[in-house]
């Protein structure tokens, strides 16, 4: 097992003159397929004016082009992101858990759903005022551009910030009018998808509404999905717009198969816990979600104004019990961005509230006991997050310039008990996180350093699951808190045709949240117990050869122990130590060929490190057509898919610390997917 013990930052920068090729042109390009000029791209994730060119921090961009979007079946996330350095994001072939997604290692305690990194969805922040962020709203085919902040980022987002990830739907101006794509495939999946795109007037409107089913590759892992998104821009006046969106997601059904042991996890993988079958154990919800943004020029700067709010209905049977949620979430941010001045200026301030009315009781064959004793808990929770913030970028000299920036926040958590009985219900948390950062620019290249701080508070679902029972808050546990400090240089060689980002860096997690259980299939509890170290080296690189073909790479170390507490030297569970992964891109004639490979290594699946999974490769391969023209307005273009080309067995993630050794959740066999791609112009 590999582990990395010291992070020499000094290689890197000593070594960078021998990277950079005097006679490239300034560009960057991303994980994909972008390739634009460093100054020209503005990081919407940072929701500052910041460009890559000037951005003191490792980042990630990935615009999709047309034949990835065309061919990928992008039935999860893990599909578009498994070559963007230091994400990892385990399809757990369970769509009522989600997948995991960790960060640099951060947010490795997730049971589900996503903890301690930042999502935003077209402007919509999918994460809510406690932390947590569910990713079903998300439907990854429908992704055009993809922005990860690899580092800690509470200057930017507040809570829950160990990373950013940005999703963009919103299709380019020239993309078709009408798209309509379908497929099928195994395990009965079936997939239908339909996208508009137009302008009225000054007005733009785009959107989409998409349908999946499938049985899954386990027992008791069957899934159905809608999603539909509608969003609009408007030209208000010749100094300031408006942009609206409304997105909705729907999942009737989500079965739920429960972990195995490692002893089932390789001889029957698809074999469901009889416990969760016995429970109907699953989830189903509704979700709505909407937001508006308001952007006017003055001559003195820019004044962005976005209002967002959420509504959720949440049914959640589990072996130990039926939960209910029904959530009502939403903020405000406004931002004001100076401009005419010597440096880049910008300041803010951001509201979020979240009022989640939780019911638990007993789980009656899926559904919920109707006597009235069953009742666990039935409360009120409301959380309100206060923030200031500002930032500024002084330029140094003509290349070198300097990032400031600090954020301050205040997080209210009450509970008013619907039972009667008294509880501690309400918890108080407040942090500042500042960060200060170098960017220099040489050539074709740009070096960067980069010291950044995060804080993660304790989620209601966290708070409200209480060892010793009973409602309110557990008044034990505090909020996580990291530091990091990062360096990396990223840029072009050879005339555009070498592209390179490579980053080191190091983080340190204090009061760590530690999930546990007290007994089989039953509610996850926490405890803060010391710290976590985390050290990595990233790296991505993209080769275009020719015209026809094309290689992208992605190389990701990370060493992320426990560094005091009972389990002082093991490895963080659930975080992979080492991933690489290529992607290998033919073009002859009018067929295009894509092979995915991916190889994960071996990682612990509990805290004591008694139980590791094994490491593995993935294959997956694709092919489709350039499009063939039905008429002057349309045209179809056929694409297969096969995933797991070579039929690996091994455990796609892992139940983290689960009780009795039922950690293993297993990856799909080989499965096909066949379909088409329909445009109107």
């Amino acid at each position: 097992m590999f582990k990395l013990k010291v992070i020499p930052f000094f290689i890197l920068l000593f070594s960078a003159p021998f990277l950079i090729h005097p006679s490239a042109n300034a560009q960057v390009v991303s994980s994909d397929t972008l390739q634009a000029d460093l100054d020209e791209i503005q990081i919407d994730a940072t929701y500052s004016p910041i460009t890559i060119g000037r951005a003191s921090m490792s980042l990630s961009y990935v615009l999709r082009d047309l034949d990835d979007i065309a061919a990928r079946q992008a039935a999860t996330m893990d599909e578009l992101t498994f070559s963007i350095p230091g994400v990892s994001i385990s399809n757990r072939e369970n769509y009522a858990l989600g997948e995991r997604m960790t960060i640099r290692g951060l947010g490795w305690r997730s049971q589900f759903g996503v903890r301690g990194v930042q999502v935003l969805l077209d402007d919509l922040p999918l994460t809510v005022a406690d932390g947590q962020t569910i990713m079903n709203m998300i439907d990854p085919a429908m992704v055009n551009r993809i922005e990860v902040l690899r580092g800690p980022s509470a200057t930017f987002w507040g809570n829950s910030s160990g990373g950013v990830m940005y999703l963009s739907t919103i299709p380019d101006v020239d993309d078709p009018t009408i798209q309509y794509r379908g497929y099928a495939g195994s395990n009965n999946t079936m997939k239908q998808e339909l996208r508009f795109n137009d302008h009225i007037g000054s007005s733009r409107i785009y959107g989409y509404a998409t349908y999946f089913d499938t049985d899954g590759f386990r027992d008791h892992s069957a899934a159905r999905l809608f999603r539909a998104s509608l969003g609009s821009q408007h030209q208000l006046t010749d100094n300031s717009r408006l942009k609206l969106i409304a997105n909705y997601t729907g999942m009737p059904k989500a079965q739920h198969p429960g972990a195995l042991t490692a002893e089932q996890s390789v001889e029957s993988p698809q074999m469901a816990r009889g416990n969760f079958v016995d429970a109907s154990a699953g989830k189903s919800f509704d979700q709505a979600m909407g937001g508006a943004s308001y952007i006017r020029e003055f001559e003195t700067g820019i004044l962005d104004i976005t209002a967002h709010g959420t509504y959720r209905d949440l049914k959640n049977p589990l072996p130990f019990g039926h939960i209910g949620v029904e959530r009502y979430a939403g903020g405000t941010r406004a931002t004001y961005s100076f401009q005419h001045l010597p440096f880049d200026f910008d300041a803010g301030a951001e509201i979020k509230i979240q009022r989640d009315d939780r019911f638990e009781t007993a789980n009656i064959d899926g559904e919920p006991s109707s006597d009235p004793d069953d009742v666990d808990l039935q409360q009120l929770e409301t959380v309100t997050n206060q923030a200031l913030f500002s930032r500024i970028t002084v330029p140094l000299t003509d290349r070198l310039s300097a990032n400031l920036g600090v954020r301050a926040d205040r997080i209210t958590f009450e509970a008013e008990d619907n039972l009667g009985s008294e509880l501690d219900g309400s918890r108080d948390f407040f942090s500042i996180n500042p960060n200060a950062g170098l960017s220099f620019r040489t050539g074709p290249a740009q070096l960067f350093a980069n010291f950044s701080t995060s804080f993660e508070s304790p989620t209601t679902t966290e708070l409200g699951n209480r060892p010793e029972g009973g409602s309110g808050f557990n008044q034990n546990i505090e909020p996580e808190r990291t530091i990091g400090f990062e360096t990396g240089i990223r840029g072009q060689t050879l005339s555009n045709q070498f592209q390179y980002d490579i980053t080191l860096y190091t983080m340190q997690v204090r009061d760590r949240l530690l999930p546990f259980e007290i007994d089989e299939g039953g509610q996850t509890f926490f405890r803060n117990e010391g710290e976590t170290n985390h050290q990595g080296l990233e790296a991505s690189f993209q080769f275009l050869p020719t015209e026809w073909f094309d290689v992208r790479m992605m190389a990701n170390i990370l060493s992320a122990t426990f560094s005091d507490g009972e389990f002082d030297g093991n490895d963080l569970p659930g975080v992979p130590t080492s991933r690489l992964s290529y992607m290998f891109t033919f073009r002859p004639g009018s067929h295009i060929f894509t092979i995915d490979n991916q190889w994960v290594d071996a990682y612990a699946a509990n805290s004591d490190n008694s139980s590791y999974t094994d490491d593995y490769f993935l294959t997956n391969m694709r092919w489709t057509t350039r499009p063939f023209t039905l008429s002057e307005q349309s045209s179809i273009r056929p694409f297969v898919s096969v995933n797991n080309l070579f039929d690996t067995r091994y455990n796609t993630s892992v139940n983290i610390d689960a009780f009795g050794g039922f950690l293993f959740e297993p990856g799909s066999d080989r499965s096909f997917q066949a379909g088409i791609q329909i445009n109107f112009e």
